[in-house]
C-alpha cells in the first residue's frame, strides 16, 4: 500500500514539474514570436526626426501591422536600408503611396498637384529629386524627415522611392527618452 502511494505520488511530482517545464518553454517561444514578428525596439540615430522624435530616442515599433496592412500616409515608420554591404535602420515619415505623384515647390509638398496638409517647424530649403513630379510606381513609397532640412530621405538619390519590403514597421512612440 505504501509502495503504491509512494508511487502516484512521485509520478504527480513529475507530472508536474513537466507542466511547469512546458509552461516555461511555451512562454518563451511565445515571446521570442512576439518580439521577432510582432514588436521591437529601434534607437533614433540623428536629429531628421526632431522635434517628433530625437537623437538616441528608443522607440517601440509594431511590425505586425505591416505584415497585415500597408503603410498610410504620415504614418511614422522604421525602415531598412542598405549602404553598400550593410543594413541600418532609419526612422521617417511616410507622404506619398504607390501610385501618387510626388512635388516638392516653393517649400510645399504637392501629393497629386494637392497641397499636403502637414506643417514642419521650417519651410522645407531643399526639394531635391522631388523639385520635379515623381511618380511613384505600385511598389514605392516617397518617405521624408520631419526636420526636413536636416534629413536624408527619399529626396536624395542614395535613398530614392522606397520599396514596400523596405518597411520593418510602423512606430508606436517612444519607449525611453534619449538626450
Amino acid at each position: 500500500m505504501k509502495s503504491y502511494r509512494y508511487k502516484e505520488r512521485r509520478n504527480m511530482m513529475i507530472r508536474r514539474i513537466a507542466f511547469g517545464v512546458g509552461e516555461v518553454a511555451v512562454a518563451i517561444i511565445l515571446g521570442f514570436f512576439v518580439i521577432h514578428f510582432a514588436f521591437q525596439t529601434v534607437t533614433v540615430h540623428g536629429e531628421s526626426m526632431q522635434p517628433s522624435y530625437n537623437d538616441q530616442d528608443v522607440v517601440l515599433v509594431n511590425k505586425l501591422e505591416y505584415r497585415i496592412g500597408d503603410p498610410k500616409a504620415l504614418d511614422v515608420v522604421v525602415l531598412e536600408l542598405e549602404n553598400g554591404t550593410t543594413a541600418h535602420y532609419t526612422v521617417k515619415r511616410v507622404i506619398g503611396l504607390p501610385g501618387q505623384t510626388v512635388q516638392i515647390t516653393d517649400g510645399d509638398i504637392l501629393i497629386d498637384g494637392k497641397k499636403l496638409d502637414i506643417e514642419f517647424e521650417e519651410e522645407i530649403l531643399s526639394a531635391g529629386l522631388a523639385a520635379y513630379s515623381i511618380e511613384l510606381g505600385e511598389d514605392e513609397y516617397f518617405v521624408i524627415g520631419d526636420n526636413c532640412n536636416n534629413s536624408e530621405d527619399s529626396r536624395v538619390s542614395n535613398i530614392g522611392n522606397i520599396k514596400r519590403s523596405q518597411f520593418v514597421g510602423k512606430v508606436m512612440g517612444v519607449v525611453k527618452k534619449g538626450r
